[in-house]
């Protein structure tokens, strides 16, 4: 997982830099079970959306901790205005809400997470409270036990 997040805090290196946005990460990042150019590509779109949609100068940070049955909960943090409770339930569908908020994109990227994140017998979501910044989540099996 740490050369998955490497590769894409360099392909967004340009996005970090030129919103001034403090990015953080885990001293450590355990190994999990599926494919790295999808779970690159999961990284990426919640990397890009906390730059994004972040607050001025966005704080950003990344996470990882063990869950129930195996699974690792990994984690992208900002410092957002948050996302309406009406709006969170579709977030991850086709035609999502933020799409009338994007400045730039086609709101393609959460419903590509969905479509990964459940082929890699994961779970996704968000948790956001208006004015508070946004948590989005996604789990995946764990390579090996990772403490708590």
């Amino acid at each position: 997982m740490a050369e998955v997040v490497a590769n894409v805090q360099t392909c967004l290196s340009h996005m970090i830099i030129e919103q001034q946005a403090k990015v953080t990460l885990p001293a450590v990042w355990p190994d999990a079970v599926g494919y790295g150019p999808w779970i690159e590509e999961v990284w990426a779109n919640f990397l890009s959306n906390a730059l994004k949609y972040g607050g001025r100068l966005p704080f950003v940070e990344l996470g990882v901790s063990s869950g129930p049955n195996g699974m690792l909960h990994s984690w992208t943090r900002d410092n957002g205005l948050g996302i309406p409770p009406e709006a969170r339930t579709q977030l991850f569908t086709r035609g999502n809400p933020l799409r009338r908020l994007s400045v730039s994109g086609q709101g393609l990227g959460l419903p590509l997470v969905y479509n990964i994140v459940e082929k890699l017998g994961g779970e996704e979501g968000v948790e956001s409270e208006v004015g508070q910044g946004s948590l989005f989540f996604f789990t995946l099996p764990a390579a090996a036990e990772y403490p708590e």
